[in-house]
């Protein structure tokens, strides 16, 4: 999804998090929480998210994800409007279900023992005015 408003973290979270060349973000599992409740400050919607790998001394990061077994997998999630929902709905629907989508996703047993590397968490936002223009 496209749809990120412009949002100036607060120079913590900016300067732990890998930046993208695309100029997204990506947090660990730890820095996720602050950064959904920053948001939740500035009464963003979080649309979703995806996990991403970020091999060791890399500038990249990738999608697919190595497993302990079986091919590289992906995980993302969505949170999807409802109809006629108030966005404050919406904005509570939106950190609890990235903050489950974090706890949930790897889970030790689907990950190889020490991958190269590290998981970071990638969120897809978007102000109240912007979301009604997808959706027109």
């Amino acid at each position: 999804m496209s749809a990120r408003a412009t949002v100036t973290f607060p120079p913590d979270l900016e300067g732990h998090a890998f930046r993208a060349s695309n100029g997204e973000f990506g947090w660990t599992r730890a820095e996720i929480p602050a950064v959904v409740s920053f948001l939740h400050k500035q009464a963003m919607g979080i649309l979703g998210g995806e996990l991403w790998w970020v091999r060791e001394d890399s500038a990249d990061w990738f999608g697919a994800i190595p497993q302990r077994d079986g091919p590289p997998g992906v995980y993302v999630w969505t949170t999807e409007y409802k109809s006629g929902e108030p966005w404050v709905n919406f904005i509570e629907r939106g950190v609890s279900e990235a903050l489950a989508a974090v706890e949930r996703w790897p889970t030790p047993s689907d990950l190889p023992p020490d991958p190269p590397g590290r998981i970071l968490y990638n969120l897809t936002w978007c102000a109240e005015g912007e979301f009604n223009k997808l959706i027109e």
